[in-house]
């Protein structure tokens, strides 16, 4: 039993890593998009525990079902999933308000459940003439939302906000210490895995007006991962049944 319960818990493995693959796949064409990577950790059974509500049913755990209480068995489990922070492909447009990050670091953007962070430069103009997302939400700077009356808006490499020559702003760009524990919202949001990564000021941050991110996800590279993860799940699964046949014979060994 101990043997399927860890190749079970290889095949699962296998599917969240798919998972993975799969939506770094659909977001080849998402600006500012990073690959994730899902990483795994060993558990030995000998170190984990259950909370069980009577001796019958531990009984029963232990003899039978979980292969958490008995032996030494090692299994596979999900660890958390890392994005890949490498610089997607810089794409020139011909937009004013499309702005990409060449360094490490985050815009800040305000939203309904407070701010959030993106690399996706691609911003245009509400109605009220401030500069937003695709999403419609409002970009910040060190000043708050940052609201274009002019002709011409640019924007310098350090982050200076122009309009008809005039300094209006200079984007709020931060940076966190550990960003492969940074978490996604979704459409093309951040957060901080945890209350301990607080935003620092990228003092150093380098911006280019006239471009944007693309993601860093390499089709050629996720489709030969998900060849790969495709003959691992096929070798597992012939290995689950060989061992389940063997198991059979035994059993009738043993009635004779």
């Amino acid at each position: 039993m101990d043997a399927i319960y860890s190749l079970m818990s290889g095949l699962k493995a296998q599917q969240r890593q798919m998972d993975a693959v799969s939506n770094n796949l659909a977001n080849v064409g998402t600006p500012g998009y990073k690959k994730d990577t899902v990483l795994f950790k060993e558990v030995f059974s000998e170190y984990s525990q259950q909370d069980l509500e009577s001796a019958d049913e531990s009984f029963a755990h232990e003899q039978f079902i979980s292969p958490l209480g008995r032996g030494n068995v090692s299994f596979v489990a999900p660890d958390h999933v890392a994005p890949r922070m490498a610089q997607g492909k810089m794409t020139p447009t011909n937009s004013p308000f499309d702005v990409a990050l060449q360094s490490d670091g985050f815009f800040v953007v305000q939203t309904d459940r407070g701010e959030v962070y993106s690399r996706n430069g691609r911003w245009m103009q509400d109605n009220t003439g401030y500069l937003i997302t695709s999403n419609g939400d409002r970009v910040l700077g060190e000043n708050g939302p940052i609201k274009v009356e002019g002709e011409q808006f640019a924007v310098g490499r350090d982050g200076t906000v122009m309009v008809d020559n005039q300094k209006v702003d200079k984007l709020q760009v931060v940076k966190f210490e550990q960003q492969d524990r940074m978490t996604k919202l979704g459409n093309s949001y951040w957060v901080p895995g945890s209350d301990a990564q607080v935003p620092i000021p990228a003092n150093d941050a380098v911006i280019q007006q006239g471009v944007y991110e693309g993601s860093n996800v390499e089709t050629v590279q996720e489709m030969v991962e998900m060849i790969t993860l495709n003959r691992s799940y096929e070798a597992a699964q012939k290995a689950l049944k060989s061992h389940d046949e063997l198991s059979g014979q035994v059993i009738n060994i043993a009635r004779v």
